[in-house]
């Protein structure tokens, strides 16, 4: 009786459980740390997030998964409250533009529990989805998983006693984030043009938007590290293929030295509109 009246007097009582994944992760955890991993193709960093939010630069280790996880689990475990992590798993994905999905009632929750059933002949054995509905047209933006990536990570958190509260592609974060700060004349008669840049933690997406209409989309993992050449090969083709009056949109997980530079540099005569923060992932991954 004491404790449920201590907790009602805390408020713990009206706060969201631990693995409840409709709330958000601050509802979770406040005054709680927690850590938050990034994972690509060969690396594993990560980074401790403390009671208010506030992040802490980790370590970054390249090579086997399996290694990096026996390295940093102990410190992982031991930092925050019961070991619970957000993963930012960029590796093993594909974001595409789709045309025509349903958009029924219902159909967002149906693509995680019976996604052939909202994409028929797109659907693919062994994924998982998520999907982001252009307002203004028929297309979609369509995340897909790899299922073995994603039980392999959470067998290895689960080998060193971590606890993932919440899962997620860093990169289609920070691009679903771009877009909507930026498309924000809907209804109106000036549709908007723009070429967008996410980049997370060595991944790139890029997608070409022409008057509201999602046009072309390239997306890599482990495009970069500390050179930053193969990022501009990847992005510098798209000069040429948007029109002449389309400025970029630039937002990364951490600032990159030099990026916003180059970017310039490859598209000469552009605004170029960068939203990256430091920390910009981790606030928006603690905050929704």
């Amino acid at each position: 009786m004491f404790a449920h009246l201590k907790s009602v007097l805390n408020f713990s009582a009206f706060r969201p459980e631990a693995d409840d994944p409709r709330a958000s992760w601050q509802a979770r955890f406040e005054g709680r740390p927690t850590a938050q991993l990034h994972i690509g193709r060969a690396s594993l960093s990560y980074s401790l997030i403390d009671g208010k939010g506030q992040r802490s630069t980790g370590e970054v280790m390249r090579g086997d998964l399996k290694e990096a996880f026996n390295s940093f689990g102990p410190a992982i475990r031991n930092a925050t409250d019961g070991g619970w992590c957000i993963v930012s798993l960029d590796s093993r994905y594909m974001i595409t533009v789709e045309s025509n999905l349903s958009r029924k009632k219902g159909s967002e929750e149906a693509l995680k529990k019976d996604p052939r059933s909202v994409l028929h002949a797109r659907y693919e054995r062994g994924k998982r989805y998520m999907v982001t509905h252009n307002p203004e047209t028929n297309s979609s933006l369509l995340l897909a998983y790899d299922e073995e990536q994603i039980k392999k990570v959470e067998s290895l958190c689960q080998e060193q006693k971590l606890k993932v509260g919440r899962l997620c592609c860093g990169t289609y974060v920070l691009l679903r984030h771009a877009l909507t700060l930026t498309n924000t004349k809907k209804g109106s008669d000036t549709p908007f043009s723009a070429l967008y840049v996410a980049c997370c933690g060595g991944s790139v997406c890029v997608l070409s938007q022409d008057k509201d209409n999602w046009v072309e989309l390239r997306s890599r993992s482990d495009v970069y590290d500390h050179d930053i050449k193969p990022l501009i090969d990847l992005v510098a083709p798209f000069h040429e293929r948007i029109a002449p009056d389309t400025g970029l949109v630039l937002v990364c997980d951490e600032p990159i030295a030099g990026l916003a530079e180059s970017i310039a540099w490859a598209f000469p005569g552009r605004e170029i509109n960068d939203l990256t923060e430091a920390g910009l992932l981790t606030r928006l991954l603690y905050v929704n």
